[in-house]
């Protein structure tokens, strides 16, 4: 009569799979959100790209600057910006960005790989462990 369903209820709500996240994908170069050709913003399609956009974001926000965001929200380095090479500390930035990219809750694990000056520029080597799977990505951190 009535089908008898075998295992425990733990087995069959683990076996759900959860949607992958997305954020909307944006144009570092002209400071907007993509846009499709039919005029909608574009979303972010793998966990890849999800989690280097979100990274992204992260270091080019500082902290506190935006109501919307927690504290534990963007970086503080870039209220360094403007300052002489000499009066910055690459280990100080490597810290703050390990930091800030870990309170994030997709992401697990952030190692920063490699971080050197590349003209007037700080460019960031990271390898990124998220909650699904990882990624590695080279950000420019900001423009002096």
């Amino acid at each position: 009569m009535f089908p008898q369903l075998t295992g425990t209820e733990d087995i069959l709500t683990a076996q759900t799979d959860e949607p992958i996240p997305w954020t909307y994908q944006f144009d570092w170069e002209t400071k907007q959100l993509k846009q499709g050709p039919d005029g909608r913003y574009l979303r972010t399609r793998t966990y890849a790209e999800y989690l280097q956009e979100t990274v992204h974001k992260i270091l080019h926000t500082r902290r506190f600057r935006y109501a919307i965001y927690s504290e534990r929200y963007g970086v503080d380095f870039l209220a360094e910006k403007g300052r002489m090479r000499s009066g910055l500390s690459l280990p100080t930035i490597k810290a703050q960005t390990e930091e800030a990219l870990e309170a994030h809750s997709e992401i697990e694990r952030a190692v920063v790989q490699d971080i050197r000056f590349a003209g007037g520029r700080v460019i960031l080597q990271l390898e990124i462990e998220g909650t699904r799977g990882t990624t590695r990505l080279e950000v420019d951190a900001w423009q002096r």
